[in-house]
C-alpha cells in the first residue's frame, strides 16, 4: 500500500544545525572577532605608553642634581612630556585602521622618582557596531635610572 507511509524527518538536522549556529555559532565568532581587536589594541597602548614613560623618566632626569648630590629627580618636565608623547604616538602605527582614539597622561612623581604613563582609548566594536564603545586603559611606570 501507498498510502500508508510514514512521514521522513529528511532535512531536520539542517534546520536544526542553522538554528544552532544562527543562535550560538554567529555570536561566538561575533566575540572572537572583537576580543582579538580588543586584545591587540590593548596590547598596541601598552607597548606605546611603556615606551612613552621609558622616554619620560629618560629625557626629564635632572643629571645635574644627580652628579651634584647624588639625588635621583625630575628637572624642567615639559621637554620629557613633548619627547614623550611623541614616541607614543609614533608607536601606535596603526590608529587610524582600527578608528580608535588614544590617549596620553604623563605624571612624575619624585618621591618614586619615576614617570607614571596612563594610556586610554575608546574602541568601537568591529562587527557588533550597534554596541557602545569600549573603554580601555593601560598604565605604565618607569623610574629614573642612572649608571656611575
Amino acid at each position: 500500500m501507498t498510502g500508508d507511509r510514514r512521514p521522513t524527518e529528511a532535512g531536520q538536522s539542517l534546520l536544526w544545525f542553522t538554528i544552532v549556529m544562527l543562535f550560538v555559532g554567529v555570536p561566538l565568532m561575533i566575540l572572537v572577532v572583537d576580543g582579538i581587536q580588543f586584545w591587540r589594541v590593548r596590547n598596541q597602548l601598552q607597548v606605546a605608553a611603556d615606551a612613552a614613560c621609558e622616554e619620560a623618566a629618560f629625557v626629564g632626569a635632572d643629571r645635574a642634581a644627580y652628579r651634584e648630590s647624588g639625588v635621583a629627580r625630575f628637572g624642567s618636565t615639559g621637554q620629557a612630556t613633548a619627547d614623550a608623547t611623541n614616541t607614543f604616538y609614533a608607536t601606535l602605527f596603526n590608529r587610524d585602521a582600527l578608528q580608535y582614539g588614544p590617549t596620553l597622561q604623563i605624571r612624575f612623581d619624585n618621591h618614586m622618582p619615576g614617570a607614571i604613563c596612563t594610556a586610554s582609548a575608546n574602541l568601537q566594536p568591529m562587527i557588533s557596531a550597534l554596541a557602545a564603545a569600549i573603554p580601555i586603559e593601560v598604565e605604565a611606570v618607569s623610574e629614573i635610572r642612572f649608571s656611575r
